[in-house]
């Protein structure tokens, strides 16, 4: 016989107080098996967050034993419990809880970058969580860009990257009109059906527990009933007899090409982003000549430039970044570099002009034809040269999720 995923024998939480002591859980026997979507359903004060709590690791019991997968999660330390989260659990929550400034794409693969996962495998993983909700369409959208349904299938996604054999729903449905809880609880009787995954979800709405195959009522820490239905509420089904709606036509239709323009574009960038860059410059320009004059003794003259170079990339990607709460976008990084570029040549080529010796000026303007093209072609191609390099270093310095990855644990 299968094992069960979820083993709750003579389960006890107690909190003491300065009115005196509550019992949240009395002696609570559960046994959920791989597979199951259970609804766990209670008034308010009823002791289903205080099991949700202790389901999710969050807590410990005072009494009794809690095993989860073969693991027996009451005696494990705060750090156990943590691996046992990131590792067996995924949560969606009531108030979807992203990154109000990263995009779809990045809120997913945050759990991966807690374990260390390689950015290039994060992103295809993310990507496949995201296509799963059906959300393909919508990764590099930010949390204010979607709407509450969207919001609440990025953080099923969220929880989905981990490929774990249990999700924990608290209230998934609490802030969501009546279409959109029936499309958020049809994806997760999909996901139940189709890939097996094992799914805990608290309510105290009825009608929302009629979607799960099993339904545990809680009252004052104790079980008051537990049923199994042969035959729960199709969420697909009622959302068809629902009919059509204009708000849910919108939602699922193609994004209107000038917004998706807009939206890839990125916008202007600030001014201050340029100056920021200059500052770098100036700063980069600085070590390069000290580090060259102490150390190398003016024998490498690209040093310094090269520097600079450094300096305004790192500058200008991380101030773009706090600026506008992601990293540049193509297009934004192709105008930082070519606007820059144009305008330190226009800056030093002044300066170089009111700077330039006599004899070089005679030697210049006589040029004529051939030579004169010659000439301005080979300032073009160093402009170009300058901005493409410009544009390299922007990307490579732009401070995406794998900078902010925590070393893994050993």
């Amino acid at each position: 016989m299968t094992e069960p995923l979820i083993a709750l024998h003579d389960v006890t939480k107690d909190y003491v107080s300065a009115a005196g002591v509550v019992h949240a859980l009395r002696a609570i026997d559960i046994d959920i098996m791989p597979g199951e979507f259970v609804a766990i359903v209670g008034t308010s004060g009823s002791g289903k967050s205080t099991l949700m709590n202790i389901l999710g690791c969050l807590d410990r019991p005072t009494h009794g034993t809690y095993t989860l997968a073969g693991f027996d999660v009451g005696a494990r330390t705060n750090d156990g419990r943590a691996i046992v989260r990131n590792r067996l659990i995924g949560f969606i929550f009531q108030g979807f809880n992203l990154l109000p400034r990263t995009t779809a794409l990045e809120n997913v693969e945050l759990p991966l970058s807690y374990r260390g996962v390689a950015a290039s495998t994060r992103r295809a993983r993310a990507e496949k969580a995201l296509t799963a909700v059906g959300l393909q369409g919508r990764m590099d959208h930010t949390p204010n860009q979607l709407s509450g349904g969207q919001q609440q299938r990025v953080a099923i996604a969220r929880a989905l990257v981990t490929d774990p054999p249990l999700l924990l729903a608290d209230e998934p449905t609490g802030n969501l009109d009546t279409r959109t809880s029936l499309e958020v609880l049809a994806l997760l009787q999909r996901l139940n059906r189709d890939l097996g995954i094992t799914i805990c979800l608290v309510t105290h709405e009825h009608d929302i527990a009629a979607c799960a195959s099993r339904v545990i009522t809680f009252r004052d820490g104790r079980i008051v009933s537990d049923v199994r239905q042969d035959e729960p509420k199709d969420a697909a089904r009622e959302l068809q007899l629902l009919g059509p709606a204009e708000e849910s036509k919108a939602e699922h239709s193609e994004e209107d090409p000038k917004v998706a323009r807009l939206r890839r574009i990125g916008g202007p960038l600030p001014f201050a982003v340029y100056a920021m860059m200059f500052v770098g410059a100036l700063l980069g320009l600085g070590v390069g000549a000290f580090y060259n004059s102490l150390v190398l003794g003016f024998k490498v003259a690209w040093i310094p430039p090269a520097s600079a170079l450094l300096g305004e990339a790192i500058l200008g990607a991380r101030y773009a970044k706090s600026r506008l709460g992601r990293p540049l976008t193509h297009d934004q990084r192709i105008r930082a570099a070519l606007y820059y570029t144009l305008g330190t040549v226009v800056l030093w080529g002044a300066m170089t002009a009111l700077t330039m010796p006599d004899p070089m000026w005679k030697a210049i303007l006589p040029l004529a034809g051939a030579k004169l093209a010659v000439f301005g072609l080979g300032i073009l191609g160093v402009v170009l040269a300058s901005a493409l390099v410009r544009y390299g270093l922007l990307w490579a310095f732009s401070p995406r999720l794998r900078k902010l990855q925590p070393k893994p644990s050993t």
